[in-house]
């Protein structure tokens, strides 16, 4: 098992997303009740960086189809419900998913010691 440093202890915060990179891959990091969690920056609808995700209540929100998932283990809370923001009608959120079943965020494994968080690889 390897161990990579991803970042300081104290610029992963609440209610914010932190993006990193590490062992080829682009991450998010951010805290859910003072448990660092990290995920893979990459929507599994479209495969969109979600970046500019809001995280809300132990949950990241998609920028771009609204679709949410729990911060830490990943799995997939809501699917396709907006279009930049804009809420979508029940009846056109298929059409939107463009025929993708609802699918989980790929989670990485994250350990905090003396002031910086590491992935567990």
């Amino acid at each position: 098992m390897s161990r990579v440093e991803l970042a300081a202890s104290g610029e992963v915060q609440e209610g914010r997303l932190h993006a990193v990179s590490a062992e080829g891959r682009s991450l998010l990091l951010t805290r859910v009740a003072g448990r660092a969690c990290a995920v893979e920056n990459r929507c599994p609808h479209f495969n969109l960086p979600m970046t500019r995700g809001r995280v809300e209540h132990g949950t990241i929100r998609c920028p771009w189809h609204g679709s949410r998932f729990d911060a830490c283990t990943g799995e997939n809370l809501d699917w396709v419900n907006s279009v930049a923001g804009l809420p979508l009608p029940a009846w056109s959120r298929a059409l939107v998913a463009a025929g993708r079943k609802p699918a989980p965020l790929k989670t990485f494994n994250v350990t905090e010691a003396d002031g910086k968080l590491y992935l567990e690889a």
